[in-house]
Formats: C-alpha cells, sequence, structure tokens
C-alpha cells in the first residue's frame, strides 16, 4: 500500500510538468508551508497525536454505522476465540484480520469525508475515490472472514486439524 501511495505521489508529479497550463484545483501542492505557530513542542506534539488519533476512533465509532457492525464482528470473534481457546499461535492471525478491517474502514471514512469536504456534487472522480476506498473494505472483510474460517472453523467443528500436517503431508 505505501508502495502504490509512492508510486501515485511520483505520477502526480510527473503530470504537474504536463498540465503546467491547467490549474487544478485537486492538485499536491509542493509550496505549502508551516506557519511557526502551528509548531507544537514534541512532548505536548505527541500526546496531542495520540489524542487525536483517538478523537477519530471515536468519531468513527460514534458516527459510522459500518464501523459499529465492524466492531460487533471483531467483539464477537475475540469472544469467540476465547471461547474455543484458541492457541498463542492462532490469535496472531485473529488480530491481523481485525485490525485489517478497521484499518480499511478507517481510510475509507477518511477518503469519504475528504471527499465530501471537496464537493457534494456528483462527480465521477469523486464517486470513483469512494467506490475504490470501499472495495478496499470489501476485499479486507473477505480476507477477514475467510482468516476466522480456517482459523475457528476446527474448533467448531470439534476436530482439531495439525496445520503442520496440512503443509508438510508429503515429507517425512
Amino acid at each position: 500500500m505505501v508502495c502504490c501511495t509512492v508510486i501515485a505521489a511520483l505520477l502526480a508529479l510527473l503530470t504537474r510538468f504536463v498540465m503546467a497550463g491547467r490549474p487544478n484545483p485537486l492538485a499536491w501542492r509542493l509550496a505549502a508551508t508551516i506557519v511557526k505557530e502551528d509548531i507544537v513542542p514534541r512532548s505536548n506534539g505527541r500526546l496531542r497525536s495520540i489524542a487525536h488519533a483517538v478523537d477519530g476512533i471515536g468519531l468513527l465509532a460514534r458516527h459510522e454505522p459500518n464501523m459499529r457492525i465492524h466492531l460487533g464482528a471483531a467483539i464477537a470473534v475475540a469472544v469467540a476465540g476465547i471461547w474455543f481457546s484458541l492457541s498463542v499461535t492462532e490469535w496472531p492471525w485473529i488480530i491481523l484480520a481485525i485490525a485489517l478491517v478497521l484499518m480499511a474502514e478507517t481510510f475509507n471514512t477518511a477518503v469519504e469525508q475528504t471527499c465530501n469536504a471537496i464537493s457534494r456534487e456528483h462527480h465521477p472522480a469523486i464517486k470513483a475515490a469512494k467506490d475504490v476506498a470501499a472495495g478496499a473494505v470489501l476485499i479486507s472483510a473477505i480476507a477477514a472472514v475467510l482468516i476466522g474460517a480456517f482459523t475457528l472453523m476446527p474448533h467448531v467443528m470439534g476436530n482439531e486439524i495439525d496445520a503442520s500436517a496440512l503443509y508438510c503431508s508429503g515429507s517425512k
């Protein structure tokens, strides 16, 4: 994902030179500067950053119905993991799946809010951005369901499957 962001930024810089005569209101502005009054001392700035992040998570939980659905599913899966006494090697997969979906929903909401701040009118580029962000949530949710199924189903079905037997069945 970071590679895609870097590539997109480089492409944006390259297209800037091609479209030099046409101003774009959505273009990245290299000339943006930080005002001295906006700079926060380091010790206080880190705590503020954490507080802003917590505020963002609270905003999501309060105002985004899909985030509440994802949080409910995450809690249900965590309770199921505790109920079935998942092993130490199974928990990281569950945690990764939960984090993946919550992060995707967070980025989706950020994209939607940014697009709504730019324009409420129908615009094909804004629709595309929102659709792609929603697609990322769908991909992460499908991956999470698959991870949950592979991790929890052996416990639900009552037959413990030795994962090493699945991967190492040919070698002795």
